[in-house]
């Protein structure tokens, strides 16, 4: 609870300033002032003036506004990276670090512009682009901590079993040993140069993008992310150049992956058939298709 503290702290800061500064307003406005035809102002005001989100709004509009829950923000993001966002002295009234989290994540959830930002939260617009570099810097510190492939046993049967899940339904079996579901999508790039380079990026649908490959877990979590290619790239040439596919290749991975027609039938990585004819070859490709929609439904929410 020493964070909501610090912010309460903050926000009480800020009232006493603010009365100090109209006390020493009013002293410095004399009576003669006018007469001598000289305008005194007040001193200039650094305060930031807001409401505690934390207080101000519900469970769920809270969510709606930041895409994340007070307790998920509070303890589990937060914890994380708020020693690298502290303050080294308390000069010019610094924001808390769960502020300058909370104004990252509102830009993130919004998509909006960090001058509306920054007047919602009434900070500057440099201010806000300052916080929301700094913030995801640290986040994106984090990815190899969170973005990663269940590495002890129990974790690994406990994910394949939770696949198995997925695709069993009127068939009642699901597909055994699988450790994720993979894709592409493509992350659309805006006021970017790319240095005589733009027909690389210019992907199928006309627009220019980054072609994101990703392993998600079937509780939509990702396990891998390849965010480099550009959007000209295909999906199985994305897979057969990244490091998941070495592991699978080499055997450091045991399981297996689910994909669409647009990657090759591996091993180590299950598609659908093309041309099914049997029922048995027709349940498969049920069963397969349930399996997979995980990772499609992840980039719905993502996106």
């Amino acid at each position: 609870m020493a964070n909501m503290q610090d912010m309460f702290n903050f926000y009480d800061q800020i009232e006493e300033m603010n009365n100090m500064i109209e006390v020493v307003a009013m002293v410095n406005v004399g009576p003669n002032d006018e007469d001598e035809g000289e305008v005194q102002r007040a001193p200039k005001r650094y305060i930031r003036d807001g409401q505690n989100p934390f207080e101000f709004y519900s469970e769920q509009e809270f969510k709606r506004r930041f895409r994340f829950s007070k307790d998920g923000i509070m303890y589990g993001i937060l914890p994380r990276i708020e020693a690298a966002l502290v303050s080294a002295n308390n000069r010019g009234l610094p924001i808390p670090p769960v502020m300058q989290l909370l104004i990252c994540l509102r830009f993130y959830a919004t998509a909006s512009f960090q001058l509306v930002n920054g007047d919602l939260m009434t900070i500057s617009q440099s201010t806000v682009s300052r916080i929301i570099h700094r913030v995801s810097a640290q986040i994106a510190s984090l990815i190899h901590a969170i973005i990663k492939i269940p590495s002890t046993e129990a974790a690994m049967i406990a994910n394949r079993d939770l696949f198995r899940q997925l695709g069993a339904r009127r068939e009642g079996i699901g597909l055994p040993g699988v450790d994720g579901a993979i894709d592409c999508t493509h992350i659309r790039l805006c006021h970017t140069k790319f240095a005589d380079l733009q027909e690389v990026y210019r992907n199928r649908k006309g627009y220019f993008s980054l072609n994101v490959q990703a392993v998600v877990g079937p509780n939509m979590e990702f396990l891998d992310v390849v965010p480099e290619w550009p959007g000209s790239n295909h999906d199985s040439r994305i897979f057969q150049n990244s490091r998941i596919y070495m592991r699978y290749h080499e055997r450091q991975l045991t399981g297996t992956l689910v994909g669409d027609v647009g990657y090759p039938c591996l091993p180590f990585l299950l598609t659908p058939l093309a041309n099914p004819i049997t029922d048995a070859q027709q349940r498969y490709n049920n069963v397969q298709s349930r399996t997979r929609q995980i990772v499609e439904r992840t980039f719905g929410v993502w996106k």
